[in-house]
């Protein structure tokens, strides 16, 4: 029998290269068609990853950033939050060396502290350069020992050196009820230095503070004093923009009443509580938007696309049958059953269509839009629905009678 395909594909050359060449073709654009696709999901995941989304917490009618009462409620609830990434948190308090009475502030509360939990937290400048104690990095941050870095010229004032222990006197700020702003006395501390701010250029370190402390370490000295701690500046990113209803969701479930968008209609209340969430998203939305809705254009053909390989594959089939009615009627008329007549053509129909897909799959890989893995699965798929359509041509035929084919010949 299968002597009898290969010398069938031989005497009927025209035909089998029709087929071979519909196959090739098919397998080419179906793979151009997916690779079309799989490009639009490789540029948003691009998009995703090379636009990311800053979020900054403000008061409610947006207009301050910086020096706002981020609580610590909020602040618990992003550190435990799964859809951010690069939590940014600082506060900025005062202090001064060693102890000292309360009315004495003037002469001694000279020192500008700012508490952040990375290195390269927004509230610091850019250019400012930190040379730390062997053994400490800019990790110190991220923990809450009680560690700080100096600026050298207050180091060089006091005589002390990296790795000295010294006694320091801080300050916190918070605001009461009525939005006033207040100062709160905290405990004397020793503190060891393990680093210095590099603060040689005096035209760049005007702004370098004074005192650099971890984050936490600031947070717990606060609420060891029984007060409650609040952080001035909040910045994050989102961690998957491709999420950003998830993202907003949680955000809703974030604080007493979830992280509020910014107000600024008619008769706002200014206040200094930062409760509300500005999001940069606007120009990721509007991108991914029009990635998104090529995509789903693209991806509503699919089923389109499959029922036409069915239906070419069964026009084909059933058309090369008709013209070869004469040789079924006649296996049948020898006695082959019909099943088995029909087998002889489908094992014909299966080796030129495996044919052509193959070209095809080799085609799609000279062009290099798909992986291997992709290109045999759009192959696969070309080949299980044309096969589907001449299996459907055929089985028809077969319930033909013998005479009957004759007769319609």
């Amino acid at each position: 029998m299968y002597s009898y395909v290969l010398t069938s594909m031989k005497r009927q050359k025209s035909r089998s290269i029709l087929v071979v060449l519909v196959n090739f073709v098919l397998a080419v654009l179906l793979n151009l068609y997916f690779g079309l696709i799989g490009s639009y999901q490789t540029q948003l995941h691009d998009l995703a990853v090379n636009t990311p989304i800053k979020c900054t917490i403000t008061n409610p009618d947006g207009t301050m950033e910086v020096g706002i009462s981020v609580s610590s409620e909020i602040l618990r609830g992003l550190q435990a939050a799964e859809q951010i990434r690069d939590l940014d948190c600082s506060v900025q308090m005062k202090a001064g060396f060693g102890e000292f009475a309360i009315e004495d502030w003037k002469e001694h509360l000279n020192l500008i502290v700012s508490a952040v939990n990375k290195s390269d937290s927004s509230v610091l400048p850019e250019e400012m350069e930190i040379q730390y104690l062997d053994g400490w990095d800019e990790t110190v941050f991220t923990g809450s020992e009680r560690v700080c870095v100096l600026r050298k010229t207050e180091m060089d004032k006091q005589g002390y050196v990296c790795g000295e222990e010294f006694l320091l006197t801080v300050y916190y700020f918070y605001y009461n009820e009525k939005d006033e702003l207040w100062c709160g006395e905290l405990p004397p501390v020793s503190f060891i230095i393990v680093g210095q701010i590099d603060d040689s250029d005096p035209v760049t370190s005007y702004e370098y503070p004074d005192v650099l402390l971890p984050f936490q370490t600031a947070w717990d000295l606060v609420e060891e004093n029984q007060a409650d701690f609040t952080a001035d500046a909040v910045s994050f990113y989102v961690k998957d923009p491709l999420a950003l209803n998830a993202f907003k969701e949680e955000m809703g479930q974030i604080g007493e009443l979830g992280l509020m968008e910014i107000y600024k209609g008619d008769n706002v209340r200014f206040s200094y509580k930062g409760t509300a969430l500005y999001v940069q998203d606007g120009t990721f939305i509007t991108m991914a938007d029009r990635l998104k809705t090529a995509i789903r254009i693209l991806t509503a053909f699919l089923l389109p696309m499959g029922i036409l390989v069915f239906i070419v594959g069964y026009v084909i089939s059933h058309l090369l049958a008709n013209g070869r009615v004469k040789e079924f009627a006649l296996f049948r008329s020898l006695g082959m059953k019909a099943p088995l007549a029909v087998w002889v053509f489908w094992c014909e129909q299966f080796v030129l269509v495996l044919a052509g897909n193959v070209l095809g799959c080799l085609a799609a890989l000279l062009v290099e839009q798909q992986g291997f893995q992709e290109i045999m699965t759009v192959c696969g798929a070309a080949f299980g629905g044309y096969m589907l359509g001449t299996t459907v041509a055929l089985a028809l035929l077969a319930k033909e009678k013998a005479l009957a084919l004759l007769t319609t010949e």
